[in-house]
């Protein structure tokens, strides 16, 4: 037997497979047995108890929803669609989040890399009668899982960065649709705004008109007046908006895209609540996300836990140095080394900490359930309660044309009052506005569901990554 340093500055024991040294390789042996026993012990009594949530994400695949949505049968505006690609393609958020992806996929080449043989050397002079130099070729031949769990960690480190990379891009499509949706919706108020002043220049005529007959007073036509100003002011503010809406899209964007292109209320239907749960629960990045990484802390866990465990390879020496004849310069045998740091306490705190670490991270599952669940209900909510509150308001705006109607020939009757008559018309623009904004908002709601759905995926054009 025969002490040599290692480069860690450890002492190690190396045996060399020969017939003097058959009985210490087989004690070797004997203790690697034990210590086998020892590790699995100690997996048994330090694994948590925790739900294995990884059993249907080995692979970043997104769960086809089939015909649950129309948007399957239709087809969306193409300036819509633009909007959608365009962020994908340009945003530099998603292109720096990709250039880091690809460092975790050479981790794992760097990882499979540590199954090749290792060729290192060394010279000193501490010898003084002569110069000593070592060049040595070693190859793992087992490792006792150390290598292919450190794959396994690298391989699911990667799959997590793909899901948070999707999250990353699903937020982006959410966020370009629901600011597409809120310029369709302004386009709307503009359209309300220019009625409201074509039907307010209407009515200043007509006041002027009778002015000049002497049927109303200068004081009226001063009122339609103003309120003809109101009106145009009124556009002048929504515009603005819209200017300020096309520059968040053209932010996301990074291009000026069209936003002609309305977005038809009959593409957006969707299943009841428990098929959008369910849709939701199974697709959305975040959750996929957090499962991942929950896998890589497990892995990350036995990997302390096999760290501890010896190594057995095949190495082959060669001194290229020491000239002397009595000594035989080439060597090779098996070698069996391992390192126990602190008589093991070192390993046993480093797997208590990695079991921490799991604990929370399957907290952070559930989390991130919870949030997912609540935040599909709260949507639901909302756009059922913008539905109904989108068919009372046509009610509502319904009868109030009707009542201007009404109120403009009880004016000519002598019945009516101007005054009323311009509130009247106030009254039904600001109807008019806030139906065009209900309708907004559930369109905007319905887009984001859509995203957590990965309805908008494939529209988008975002890549599907497959392990």
């Amino acid at each position: 037997m025969q002490k040599v340093w290692t480069t860690n500055g450890r002492l190690s024991r190396r045996y060399s497979l020969s017939m003097p040294s058959l009985s210490l390789l087989m004690l070797s042996l004997i203790v690697l047995v034990s210590m086998a026993i020892e590790a699995a012990e100690f997996q048994a009594q330090y694994t948590p108890n925790i739900e294995d949530n990884t059993s249907t994400m080995s692979s970043v695949t997104l769960f086809k929803q089939g015909d649950f949505t129309q948007l399957k049968k239709r087809t969306l505006p193409r300036d819509f669609l633009n909007a959608l690609q365009a962020v994908i393609i340009h945003n530099p958020a998603l292109k720096g989040q990709q250039a880091a992806l690809n460092s975790y996929e050479a981790d794992i080449d760097s990882a499979k890399a540590r199954r090749y043989p290792t060729l290192s050397a060394q010279a000193n002079n501490l010898n003084n009668d002569a110069d000593q130099g070592t060049l040595r070729l070693n190859q793992p031949l087992w490792a006792f899982g150390k290598i292919d769990t450190a794959i396994d960690e690298a391989t699911a480190n990667y799959t997590a960065e793909q899901w948070g990379l999707i999250q990353n891009q699903r937020e982006l499509i959410s966020d370009t649709a629901k600011i597409y949706a809120k310029i369709q919706g302004i386009k709307l108020r503009i359209t309300v705004a220019k009625q409201n002043i074509k039907e307010h220049e209407n009515l200043h005529g007509r006041i002027s008109r009778r002015q000049q007959g002497q049927l109303a007073s200068n004081a009226d036509t001063r009122l339609a007046y103003s309120r003809l100003l109101q009106a145009r002011s009124r556009l002048q503010r929504i515009m603005g908006e819209e200017l300020v809406a096309q520059a968040e899209l053209q932010a996301l964007t990074q291009i000026r895209v069209s936003t002609e292109g309305a977005i038809d209320d009959s593409l957006l239907g969707l299943p009841d609540r428990l098929v959008v749960n369910k849709l939701v629960m199974k697709n959305d990045a975040n959750i996929r996300y957090k499962r991942e990484q929950l896998k890589v802390v497990r892995l990350n866990l036995k990997q302390e836990k096999v760290a501890s465990l010896p190594t057995i390879s095949f190495r082959v020496e060669y001194d290229f140095l020491d000239n002397d004849i009595n000594v035989d310069q080439t060597r090779a045998g098996l070698v069996f080394e391992s390192n126990m740091e602190g008589l093991g306490l070192v390993s046993a705190g480093r797997v208590n900490a990695a079991a921490a670490r799991l604990n929370a991270a399957d907290e952070e599952v559930k989390s991130a359930l919870n949030d997912v669940r609540r935040q599909v209900n709260v949507l639901m909510i909302n756009r059922g309660v913008q539905r109904d509150l989108m068919r009372s308001q046509k009610d509502i705006v319904d009868e109030v044309e009707a009542t201007m109607a009404s109120f403009l020939r009880q004016y000519n009757s002598g019945r009516k009052s101007w005054v009323e008559v311009l509130n009247n018309q106030r009254e039904l623009t600001e109807l008019r506005l806030q139906l065009v904004q209900i309708a907004s908002d559930w369109q905007q709601l319905s887009l984001q569901l859509l995203t957590l759905m990965g309805t908008l995926d494939d529209p988008a054009g975002l890549k599907h990554y497959e392990q």
